[in-house]
């Protein structure tokens, strides 16, 4: 019986110790005992483009659970495909893994994605590549969950997912993915006070993670970059244990485990967990055990996506590992590399880890809190600074039934009725000559006049030395920016219509002038444009001229200047179903240039188009 044990130990198999017809013990998984915690941002980060999705910070009370110490690995994951196989339970597809007669992508096999570890000869599934010990990546949403539902009819609990409705029962005590609160809670590794950067400290050390940062000798060969689980463990690694593709003889890591002794919850592969991600879900989470909103936030697609939590190897300063770090998997599951050209991508570095509720059936009955409008938050696209829409509940699903509310098909967003407050709750933007969520005249569009918007805002933070405006649009393939108005002065409060001497134009994508490009909607539909002023500690420093600010030279100056932002939505709609963007050569308007100089040099556009402006944007390794 020891050695049996013993090789289960060794070979990373879940083993299950009952007693009372509960779990006592899972080895592989680590027991977080009930507690509470204060959950979102305590360092105060500002993303640029969702950077009030961790606010307000909120303490969360969760019952007991044991959750992996480690990601589920390739080879785990592989042994589920060919049991799962044999059951009928899956079938293959032009590569793709999907339940029998179902529409849900489950994972890619090699054939589908060349970035799979997942072989599959006709017959059976294979590890690939010697990745056995590698996360398990390439997988979507309804595979983790479809994994969670099968580990536990081994183990004989109650299955956690109904893989007709995705729906998830939280008062079955069966494998499932995390909450957000129960990832955060387990990643912190229960440090409190101070509350930690990271999940082992403030320290973003990269011989502690997988990260992009780090020098380990994984980060090279094909795509995608993973360490095996648990290799930053504070031993010196050699080349003859694990054969990496590196030059190294050897590579010293230092221990990235947290107080739980969990590792790899910041980078390596972000990891899926169970809800929704709804944008201003913490404004009216329940305070125990909460479950996750009962719809998600639109993305700039128009549908709903899951949340993922612990930033990964790709891309990102520090692999966007915040501990609190909040992310839609809309611009995680897409290949960075040919994000607009393959928008369904590898999800080459995204997995999972698996969680068992304790006692689950004693709580009281746990639901998905219906989406509240906050008066002064807005809905949010969680992909933008908003969206102005809130998704329609679907029954959809990452990976093949998204939930969401329909992408520029001539529905039109709803209406938010109160404007949208800085991170503080008390700045806000205002128009008077449109609400926030309203509908653009065409006064202010190239349909008319093509005015500028007035402007007013109240309420900006303490300390403000200057301000910076911002007006874009999230188009699906790309970011757009038709206004940047920078070193506007403290005292200035407003912008008339037509604004001329106040603060200093950058460029806009449309023609890369210095100018106010106005919006003109392409192709049908309503499209959602965003407003957002910022108050700054000092006016930003740039070393670049006017005429080579564009949206993410400002944002990346202004960064650490940023006390808080105002946003103001709006939506157009061009009467006859749209048209082309106006061209490069566009002729301006010389009431809007402010004296901008048509012959100055242009620009290069390169890297600018697809908006690298939230710092967390997929961006291809560096090779």
């Amino acid at each position: 019986m020891k050695r049996q044990m013993l090789m289960m130990v060794l070979t990373g198999t879940w083993l299950m110790v009952s007693g009372g017809g509960r779990a006592a013990t899972m080895d592989g998984m680590a027991l977080i005992p009930a507690g509470k915690f204060e959950m979102g941002d305590h360092h105060g980060f500002v993303d640029p483009k969702h950077g009030s999705d961790e606010i307000p910070i909120h303490t969360v009370s969760l019952g007991a659970f044991h959750i992996g110490i480690h990601d589920v690995t390739t080879q785990q994951y592989c042994e589920f495909l060919n049991a799962a196989l044999a059951q009928r339970m899956i079938e293959v597809r032009k590569g793709g893994v999907y339940l029998v007669g179902g529409s849900d992508l489950l994972c890619d096999a090699r054939e589908s994605s060349p970035c799979s570890r997942i072989g599959w000869d006709g017959r059976k599934f294979s590890v690939l590549d010697k990745k056995e010990n590698h996360p398990m990546v390439c997988v979507r949403w309804p595979g983790a969950a479809v994994y969670c539902n099968w580990l536990s009819a081994q183990r004989r609990l109650p299955l956690c997912y109904n893989t007709t409705t995705w729906d998830c029962d939280f008062n079955k005590s069966g494998f499932r993915l995390p909450t957000e609160p129960e990832w955060e809670y387990a990643a912190r590794g229960g440090q409190q006070n101070p509350y930690y950067n990271y999940p082992w400290g403030n320290d973003a050390d990269p011989t502690k993670a997988n990260v992009p940062e780090s020098k380990n000798p994984f980060r090279s060969g094909p795509l995608p970059w993973t360490t095996p689980v648990g290799f930053f463990n504070g031993k010196l690694q050699r080349k003859s244990d694990f054969g990496w593709p590196g030059a190294q003889e050897s590579f010293q890591t230092a221990n990235g485990a947290n107080g739980f002794g969990l590792y790899d919850t910041a980078g390596n592969v972000w990891q899926w967990c169970t809800e929704w991600y709804e944008r201003n879900y913490y404004t009216y989470s329940p305070a125990e055990n909460p479950p996750g909103p009962a719809q998600g936030s639109p993305m700039p697609d128009g549908k709903a996506y899951r949340c993922m939590r612990g930033g990964s190897w790709s891309n990102g300063e520090f692999g966007h590992s915040r501990v609190s770090n909040r992310d839609p998997s809309y611009f995680r599951g897409p290949d960075p590399i040919t994000h607009l050209t393959d928008p369904d991508g590898p999800y080459f570095h995204i997995g999972f880890r698996v969680l068992l509720p304790v006692n689950a059936e004693t709580r009281p009955v746990i639901k998905p809190t219906p989406v509240q409008h906050i008066a002064g938050r807005g809905d949010g696209s969680g992909g933008g600074p908003g969206g102005g829409r809130r998704a329609r509940q679907s029954g959809g699903q990452e990976g093949g039934q998204r939930q969401g509310g329909g992408g520029g098909g001539g529905e039109r967003p709803q209406r938010s009725e109160a404007q949208r407050p800085a991170r503080t709750g008390s700045f806000v933007l205002r128009s008077s000559a449109v609400a926030d969520g309203g509908m653009l005249p065409a006064e202010f569009t190239s349909d008319g006049a093509a005015a500028t918007l007035p402007l007013e805002w109240t309420g900006a933070p303490a300390g403000t030395k200057s301000y910076a405006l911002i007006m874009h649009h999230e188009a699906p393939d790309q970011t757009k920016w038709y206004w940047i108005l920078y070193n506007i002065p403290a005292t200035v409060q407003s912008l008339p219509k037509n604004v001329k001497g106040i603060g200093t134009l950058g460029t806009n994508s449309v023609n890369d002038r210095t100018e106010y490009a106005p919006p003109r909607s392409k192709g049908p539909g309503p499209k959602i444009y965003i407003l957002t002023v910022y108050a700054l500690s000092a006016p930003p420093q740039l070393t670049v001229p006017p005429s080579q600010v564009n949206r993410e030279v400002l944002l990346a100056a202004i960064k650490d200047r940023t006390l808080g932002s105002a946003e103001l939505q709006v939506i157009y709609t061009r009467q006859g179903g749209g048209g082309a963007e106006p061209p490069g050569d566009r002729p301006s308007r010389d009431s809007n240039r402010q004296g901008a100089d048509d012959q100055r040099p242009r620009p290069s556009r390169d890297g600018e188009r697809g908006g690298n402006t939230r710092g967390d944007r997929p961006q291809p390794p560096n090779q």
